[in-house]
């Protein structure tokens, strides 16, 4: 809502006048009217009569709205500031125990980057935790591929008659294969730590 200034005179008016002298459209002034039950009317608008306003009236009314908006917009503002602060530190719960307010801002602030540490050391623990669980599961996992593996090898090796260098030879090439694959997991796990990235591992 714009600023509202009274005009140099008291004096009643019709319903498009008012809205000159507000500086408004009518549908703007019709839903002023709509919005507000109580806005001052000196004679409602009916068929072939002229709504009727006292400009005092009027300009008092909508002063009084447009500050309490602006103490809404000032709590609503405040509120989100706080909200921002609280993001910007990265703080996922409320604090162990709220500075007081006679504590300077900077003990306030040096408190607050404490607590920062303090979350961001949890969660790089829990994320730890994870990728230490994770090898040790597949660890486990690639040793019991191994050994059905090669148990499916030399079972295929007889259905197919291969001789005993034929089965030796499969068993080493896919003992190599498995080697492989196993490098290539824990280098690219070994590489996500150097960067200071932990992936984030769903382990039923």
């Amino acid at each position: 809502m714009d600023q509202v200034s009274a005009p140099a005179t008291a004096m009643t008016v019709n319903k498009r006048e008012l809205a000159r002298l507000l500086r408004v459209s009518l549908p703007t002034l019709t839903s002023w009217l709509d919005k507000w039950p109580e806005f001052p009317v000196v004679e409602r608008g009916t068929n072939g009569v002229n709504w009727q306003f006292s400009v005092d009236d009027v300009v008092t009314f909508l002063s009084d709205r447009q500050a309490e908006e602006q103490a809404r917009k000032a709590d609503r503002d405040e509120e989100l500031m706080k909200l921002q602060l609280t993001l910007d530190l990265g703080l996922k719960s409320e604090p162990e125990s709220l500075p007081s307010s006679r504590v300077p801002v900077k003990e306030q602030i040096d408190l607050m980057r404490l607590q920062e540490m303090k979350v961001r050391q949890a969660e790089k623990c829990r994320q730890l935790v994870k990728v230490d669980e994770f090898a040790d599961l597949a660890g486990g996992a690639f040793a019991q591929i191994a050994r059905e593996s090669g148990i499916f090898v030399r079972r295929l090796c007889q259905e197919l008659n291969c001789s005993d260098a034929q089965l030796r030879h499969a068993e080493i090439r896919f003992a190599d294969m498995q080697r492989g694959i196993v490098e290539k997991v824990m280098r690219a796990m070994e590489s996500g730590d150097d960067a200071g990235e932990q992936p984030e591992l769903q382990v039923a």
